[in-house]
């Protein structure tokens, strides 16, 4: 009907920010099982739609390499009979067109690490060598911990953030019995946290893979702000913090003492699946 309001769709977010450049990637999750990669510059602030993708990607258990080139991938795609239905796959970053793929027995893949020289780890059950293409640089097989919370952060972990003790003032002052919590300072030495609480899993509600976070920002042992609306959150390079709330926006927040400043946002609820093939540079390393 003409000039009727359509609803905005639905999605969840998550982000990998690259270790040596001001890059990130955007996981976007919606509708239903369509997941939509994009590219974010940090510098310019500008956001390059990639591949689109029906199936199940496992944000978690992905990994960006140091210069964001590289995209570390685990997915579950039943339809596709010529491959497995689990798979770890390497592409360029944001597409998903595999330049290596391997077979993974089940889905208890924990993720994978890329070293600044371009070596591979992966955690995770894998066939011996890759059945898809070949990996250019030494890769190696890791064994899997149970440690899931642990693995549900091993994200955050691999970018400096720090699991709390008693003697960091964070856990102290956080209500309830959280998993886990973690905290990452600000880059600069401003002494500001980006602190994150693991909930657990729980299926039934949102979050990437059932898991429950909620975020705060810490100034002093006393001073916890919590972030409520906020789903997934972490710091550039600039010491500005990038978040994606549960409204479906990222946005950049700049710190002038107490006070946080937006700078930048985007909304991202109303994308359509619109699958386009790999641009020819995305098909070599």
């Amino acid at each position: 009907m003409a000039g009727e309001a359509h609803p905005k769709t639905a999605c969840r977010l998550y982000g990998l920010v690259a270790a040596k450049a001001p890059v990130a990637l955007v996981l976007r999750r919606g509708p239903s099982d369509w997941w939509h990669l994009l590219q974010w510059d940090l510098n310019a602030l500008t956001l390059t739609p990639g591949a689109w993708f029906h199936g199940t990607l496992y944000p978690r258990r992905c990994g960006i390499s140091p210069d964001g080139r590289f995209f570390g991938y685990f997915a579950l795609k039943v339809t596709r009979s010529e491959w497995p239905d689990a798979y770890f796959a390497v592409s360029r970053a944001p597409w998903l067109e595999a330049l290596a793929a391997w077979e993974t027995l089940g889905t208890w893949t924990w993720g994978c690490e890329f070293s600044e020289s371009g070596d591979l780890q992966i955690q995770s059950c894998l066939g011996e060598k890759p059945f898809h293409g070949e990996y250019p640089r030494s890769w190696s097989c890791a064994a899997i911990s149970t440690d899931w919370p642990k693995r549900d952060v091993w994200n955050e972990l691999k970018r400096g953030w720090k699991l709390a003790g008693a003697e960091d003032g964070v856990a102290a002052h956080v209500p309830g019995e959280p998993n886990l919590t973690l905290w990452h300072e600000q880059p600069g030495g401003s002494g500001v946290r980006l602190g994150l609480i693991h909930r657990g899993v729980d299926f039934r509600r949102p979050g990437m893979e059932g898991v429950q976070l909620e975020y705060f920002l810490q100034e002093r042992p006393t001073d916890v702000t919590p972030m409520p609306e906020v789903v997934w959150a972490d710091w550039d390079h600039q010491g500005r913090l990038l978040v994606a709330t549960s409204e479906g926006r990222l946005e950049v927040h700049e710190r002038h003492g107490s006070k946080r400043t937006r700078v930048w946002s985007e909304d991202l609820t109303d994308r359509t699946p619109d699958p386009q093939p790999a641009p020819e540079w995305a098909s070599r390393w």
